[in-house]
């Protein structure tokens, strides 16, 4: 998944990257000064959401926001689009054209570094332990959201990837046949085009409802309408920057987005659901993304570390679910089923030091990296 800000700070001109695993602590314990706190509120909503839709599985009556967790990934598709949109939309406001091999290098130095040591440790316990590798090729080419696969919630990354890609390709394809006031179009046709091939599966299918919603959870062609809400938010934020400060224009939009979800669901909640989600959420968004005031409960610095942690938490909360049941017997009820939110909470601290652990090791380095790189360091003498 990729992170919603890049916090990563370049380094002073001519220093020599002697130590690249050095400042990671400082990024963590200093918010930057352009990050927005609502928008780390809502990633935090988001990977908590997740973990805590698959930490067990609880009636609705116990944890509503268990039993909706699974709409954290509709959420971090919105803010992803935010994200991506609104780095495209400003490269192409101000130069008129996309370095798209620079971007997707830029978004790798983020993303490669963590999945593929995933991906590798599975490789490395096929070869020393004899495990199966069946589907790893899905994971290493991003393919995993229609193939067979090892890397759980891999699918969720592989929309993502495939999304860095196609962006930046449809926007210096349109470019040439639409002027920017129009652009908005390039990210709106996917939003009807989902819906409608949701609606040709929905028409043709003869399997259950409960496993047709599950065929088209999975594929980039039936669920990335968050990622084209976000894009949408993005170019107006880029483009009429006024309808985004201004209030009354936020307040209206966002009310107006979010009853157009609502209403969306209840018409027809099979075809459109993920649409309605990515206008709920988008909702959300738009009001985070120019708040002026911001209620101290959501400028906690807490957010701002959960936020930063979000993709190292996303990956290994699937790994520590297949290892902390062993280790909470006790804590079980006499049917098996974990004390929901006793369970939970250690499952989201171990996350969060996990996460913490792999960021300061494996992201951080690379991160320091593209900063260097960003701002044009020349190479070190030999």
């Amino acid at each position: 998944m990729g992170v919603l800000l890049s916090r990563t700070r370049p380094e002073s001109k001519g220093e020599i990257p002697v130590n690249l695993w050095k400042g990671g602590l400082r990024d963590l314990r200093q918010r930057p000064e352009h990050n927005l706190p609502v928008l780390d509120f809502l990633r935090s909503c988001a990977i908590l959401l997740v973990i805590a839709g698959h930490s067990a599985n609880s009636p609705r009556w116990l944890s509503p926001f268990a039993y909706y967790g699974w709409t954290g990934v509709d959420l971090f598709f919105v803010l992803s689009g935010v994200l991506i949109g609104t780095q495209l939309w400003r490269e192409l406001a101000r130069t008129g054209h996309i370095r798209v091999g620079r971007f997707l290098l830029r978004r790798g130095l983020r993303i490669w570094p963590l999945y593929y040591s995933f991906v590798a440790l599975i490789a490395a316990q096929a070869v020393l332990i004899g495990s199966s590798a069946s589907g790893l090729w899905a994971d290493a080419t991003y393919l995993s959201d229609y193939l067979h696969s090892r890397i759980a919630g891999g699918w969720s990354l592989s929309v993502e990837e495939q999304f860095y890609v196609l962006a930046p390709l449809s926007l210096v394809t349109f470019k040439r046949v639409l002027n920017p006031a129009r652009m908005w179009m390039v990210p709106a046709a996917p939003l009807l085009l989902l819906n409608l091939a949701r609606f040709a599966q929905v028409w043709h299918s003869t399997v259950p409802e409960p496993a047709l919603r599950q065929a088209m959870y999975f594929h980039i062609h039936t669920h990335a309408d968050g990622l084209a809400v976000g894009m949408i938010l993005a170019w107006v934020a880029v483009m009429h920057p006024e309808w985004i400060t201004s209030s009354g224009v936020r307040w209206s939009v966002a009310i107006a987005m979010f009853g157009a979800g609502v209403l969306a669901y209840r018409i027809e909640p099979i075809v459109t659901n993920f649409t309605a989600l990515g206008l709920i959420y988008g909702s959300f968004a738009l009001l985070g993304m120019a708040a002026a005031r911001v209620p101290a409960p959501l400028n906690w610095h807490g957010f701002y570390v959960i936020s930063r942690l979000s993709y190292g938490m996303y990956l290994n909360h699937f790994v520590l679910i297949l290892l902390l049941p062993a280790h909470m017997a006790g804590w079980c009820k006499s049917g098996g089923e974990p004390v929901y939110w006793v369970y939970t909470a250690v499952l989201i601290l171990l996350s969060i030091g996990l996460a913490g652990l792999t960021f300061l090791l494996i992201e951080w380095p690379f991160l320091r990296l593209r900063a260097l790189w960003m701002a044009g360091k020349p190479r070190a003498a030999a």
